[in-house]
């Protein structure tokens, strides 16, 4: 090889590293720069509470005991039940929170596993001064979380709602297309995605791609336009999405919640979605059908017979997103019902 090219090639060799320096440092710009902004454009709702050198939101609002405890399902921020915390606040003392850098809460050092979020989240009730006992409520990836604090605090639980609720053996036979893009990977693949998104996530790339992303599509009823904003706005901030990669998460909260045990002689109302998912692919369709049957008459009863006073409530014109009034009406039940009314 001739000096002349080998002085071309470091040349540049040098050129590219100082570009991809340049680009990473403007990365680390760019995320800085977007989480001050993110802090404006969202003032807090709730309250922040010190859990220990870290900060979780809660919004508490109504009188009356049991408490009812609102988680949410898959990622979303606590702002999400805003509407049906205003309703159940008519008849009972109820608060929703923020999960370990979701909405306006901290991150966690911690891998957001149930067990961690039903520690985070007992913890955040007792400095806040919510006192027992709990009515908890869980909606579909939650509805771990929910039995995870059950079996870790029992003496605080006083019933349950479990919200078309995830079971730890519907992963064994899911379709594929349930399942999201990410999780459609080869697990090696997967995980090594799931381990550089907090790097990802420093150097802005993380924010850049949700910034792609379109505007949300179903906001809970009764939302005005300002709070969809806001909600859609909470669930693009990148600590959120870190946040929810939780590597193997199917070996993980499943297992923790399977060993928690079960609900006793607690109130349970488990709501089940009796519309099936539809694509639009004859095939597909017959697919999620079949798996259909099997959540509503296998997984969902198994969650019911969590407990001796446990009840399956199928809501026949809804979907996994179960309707808000029946929802409502669960709680209500369950309230009254341990109350003695």
């Amino acid at each position: 090889m001739q000096p002349h090219t080998k002085q071309r090639i470091r040349f540049v060799s040098k050129c590219v590293l100082l570009l991809l320096v340049v680009m990473i440092l403007a990365g680390i710009a760019y995320e800085q720069i977007g989480e001050r902004l993110d802090r404006k454009r969202f003032p807090q709702v709730g309250r922040s509470v010190d859990i220990g050198g870290r900060s979780l939101n809660i919004y508490c609002s109504g009188e009356g005991n049991p408490a009812v405890i609102l988680d949410t399902g898959g990622s979303a921020p606590g702002y999400e039940n805003l509407i049906l915390q205003m309703r159940i606040a008519e008849f009972a003392r109820t608060c929703w929170f923020d999960r370990a850098g979701l909405g306006w809460s901290d991150p966690s050092p911690i891998e957001q596993t149930s067990a961690a979020i039903a520690d985070d989240l007992h913890a955040l009730l007792h400095t806040a001064g919510v006192a027992p006992p709990y009515v908890l409520v869980g909606a579909s990836f939650s509805g771990f979380n929910v039995r995870v604090f059950a079996g870790r605090y029992a003496a605080e639980v006083a019933g349950a709602i479990l919200v078309d609720s995830a079971h730890e053996d519907q992963y064994r036979y899911e379709p594929r297309v349930t399942l999201a893009p990410v999780n459609r990977l080869p697990k090696p693949i997967r995980n090594l995605l799931c381990a550089g998104v907090p790097v990802a996530a420093r150097i802005g790339l993380v924010r850049f791609l949700l910034q792609q992303t379109g505007p949300r599509r179903n906001v809970p009823p009764g939302f005005t336009v300002d709070e969809a904003a806001t909600l859609h706005g909470l669930e693009l901030q990148t600590k959120s999405f870190v946040a929810a990669a939780v590597c193997n998460f199917e070996e993980k909260s499943p297992e923790q919640a399977r060993a928690a045990g079960n609900l006793g002689d607690r109130p349970l109302i488990v709501l089940t979605a009796g519309q099936s998912l539809r694509v639009g692919d004859p095939e597909v369709d017959k697919e999620l059908v079949a798996f259909h049957e099997m959540w509503v008459h296998q997984f969902q009863v198994q969650l019911a017979r969590l407990s001796s006073r446990g009840r399956q409530v199928i809501v026949e014109n809804s979907g996994h997103a179960i309707d808000s009034e029946a929802v409502l009406r669960a709680i209500h039940e369950v309230v009254m019902e341990i109350r003695g009314k």
